[in-house]
């Protein structure tokens, strides 16, 4: 893949920090990358315009947590768009998740929905295989440990199991006590 036509993307600090996030349990910024040059390699081939699609793809699931299954492609195309990609990338972007969010409506949004699942397919068996070697549970500890969604998300569960731990420890003392 030419990386000439996304090389500002990938220097970009919102892109850079996807290295820690996760995402199918592997690092989004790889998923990132994998969806690009799939889509790179298919918009020929789909009759896309490949540059549109590579960036799209680039850029698909930015601040993806921050919406639903159908929603954070409309919160990636926004955010395409503040970093001042053209509308074909936003609308590539929005419709990344059919058949869960919205039909593509452009040839790059076809482009990118099959490289998505392409990639995530990939991402689910190489978890799965590195499930074997307990390489694949380091690496969820790892994004776990430095992405700070997952940070927030882990403390509010160990708190919440806590809480209930005490409840049900005081229920069984006072079960007890009767």
């Amino acid at each position: 893949m030419n990386q000439a036509c996304i090389a500002d993307l990938l220097a970009h600090p919102r892109v850079l920090e996807t290295h820690d996030h996760m995402h199918h349990s592997v690092p989004k910024h790889d998923h990132m990358l994998r969806v690009a040059r799939y889509a790179y390699f298919l918009a020929p081939l789909l009759g896309a315009d490949q540059r549109t699609s590579t960036r799209a793809a680039i850029l698909h699931d930015i601040d993806s947590r921050l919406g639903t299954l159908t929603t954070h492609g409309a919160i990636a195309a926004r955010v395409a768009a503040e970093l001042g990609e053209p509308e074909a990338v936003s609308l590539a972007i929005v419709s990344h998740m059919y058949p869960f969010g919205p039909r593509p409506t452009t040839r790059e949004g076809w482009v990118l929905a099959v490289a998505d699942k392409l990639a995530s397919f990939r991402d689910m068996t190489s978890f799965i295989g590195g499930l074997f070697s307990g390489r694949s549970l380091a690496e969820r500890r790892r994004l776990c440990a430095s992405d700070p969604f997952y940070a927030e998300r882990m403390a509010k569960r160990r708190q919440r199991r806590a809480m209930i731990s005490r409840i049900l420890l005081h229920r069984s003392r006072k079960a007890l006590a009767e």
